[in-house]
């Protein structure tokens, strides 16, 4: 009578959406939008949901070099500072795009929570045979 009602289907996906929107609200920026589900930031490529890496360094903690590191920044990835009141979440999409956010050291669980919720709820989608 008033509209139409949401099959379990929509509202489970609704459920996820809201759950990594807020997940996601305290890493560098980052929004997550729908249709298709990807992770979008100012200055960054967007980066499909399903089947994406997400990696947390502590700032000086993190002495590799990653290849993801190296494509975004170039050279500079040898000459940039790590810095201990900092974060850096590297979001790698399964299609191979990635972006690097920062985000102050003092947000750690909620980034650690973030990236649990995204390996654990947005798996890859199986591959097809062909």
């Amino acid at each position: 009578m008033f509209g139409s009602k949401k099959t379990d289907e929509e509202k489970a996906a609704s459920k996820a959406l809201l759950e990594l929107r807020l997940a996601s609200s305290g890493v560098g920026g980052m929004l997550v939008r729908k249709d298709p589900l990807r992770f979008t930031a100012p200055g960054q490529m967007d980066v499909p949901v399903a089947g994406a890496q997400v990696t947390i360094d502590r700032g000086e903690a993190a002495k590799r070099i990653t290849a993801t590191r190296v494509a975004l920044t170039g050279i500079f990835a040898l000459a940039l500072k790590k810095d201990s009141t900092k974060l850096f979440v590297t979001i790698e999409g399964a299609d191979g795009t990635a972006m690097l956010l920062e985000c102050p050291a003092k947000k750690e669980g909620a980034a650690r929570k973030f990236a649990m919720l995204v390996h654990a709820k947005h798996p890859a989608p199986p591959a097809q045979e062909g």
